[in-house]
């Protein structure tokens, strides 16, 4: 991988390499869930019920730890490191100015989408994270949520699927292909039918970024900010439908 482009990149990993990130997610999080609750209550000194914002931050850094551990460790017995993975500081204004556009274009394209997908197939049910917005008072409320949503799984999420999943699918299928499948994927495992095309256009949209700028930090910064829009949205529809 050069620079600038992941053209003629051949990365040192395979697809089962990809799987087994994968793998030791989903055997890792029902125990992680387990000894979430008393995690928390010991690191926080609390013997009563920990907040679900403080729940929220705990599930999604295990979630986090899991997926770049797994992977910088597999990378690292494959002789590969932050570099292979995309994480190249060539050009870091530039390319954390095109990050932050492209998330607010993201944002918008994906709310635009939804929309247009609830005039055809009726109102998608709520979120787990807006329903747990609801319940929010002030923006105080939110900085939880917010180091979740918008730091850590913005992070993992970019690491595995366009860092780790994108350069093996685009060695075997080139580019286009790689990031419509890659796309789906990452939508496919979100868990959620209803919003499967909007969250896999907004992987296409990641995926081309990641392309175009071959910097992981491009994308990092889209994820980020689309999901702060998107959770600032969800936040102020909260209010105004409980002040009606």
């Amino acid at each position: 991988m050069d620079d600038l482009t992941l053209k003629d990149c051949h990365p040192k990993w395979s697809i089962w390499d990809v799987s087994l990130v994968l793998a030791a997610l989903l055997l890792l999080l029902p125990f992680s869930a387990m000894v979430k609750k008393p995690l928390l209550m010991f690191l926080t000194k609390q013997e009563l019920n920990p907040s679900q914002g403080m729940m929220l931050l705990i599930g999604t850094a295990v979630q986090a730890g899991i997926m770049i551990a797994t992977a910088l460790i597999l990378l690292r017995r494959k002789g590969a490191g932050l570099r292979e993975l995309g994480f190249i500081w060539v050009r870091p204004v530039q390319d954390i100015i095109t990050g932050i556009w492209s998330g607010v274009l993201l944002c918008f394209a994906v709310i635009g989408v939804g929309i247009v997908m609830s005039l055809i197939a009726g109102p998608p049910p709520p979120q787990d994270v807006e329903l747990l917005l609801q319940g929010f008072k002030t923006g105080k409320d939110m900085w939880l949520p917010f180091i979740s949503i918008s730091i850590l799984a913005p992070i993992s999420e970019e690491v595995y699927f366009r860092g780790m999943a994108y350069p093996v699918i685009r060695a075997r299928l080139g580019p286009i292909p790689a990031m419509v499948v890659s796309a789906l994927f990452f939508g496919s495992l979100h868990m959620d039918l209803y919003r499967l095309l909007p969250i896999s256009l907004g992987g296409i949209g990641l995926a081309y970024l990641y392309e175009r700028t071959g910097s992981l930090v491009t994308p990092i910064v889209a994820h980020s900010v689309w999901n702060t829009l998107m959770m600032g949205f969800l936040y102020m529809a909260s209010n105004v439908l409980q002040s009606i």
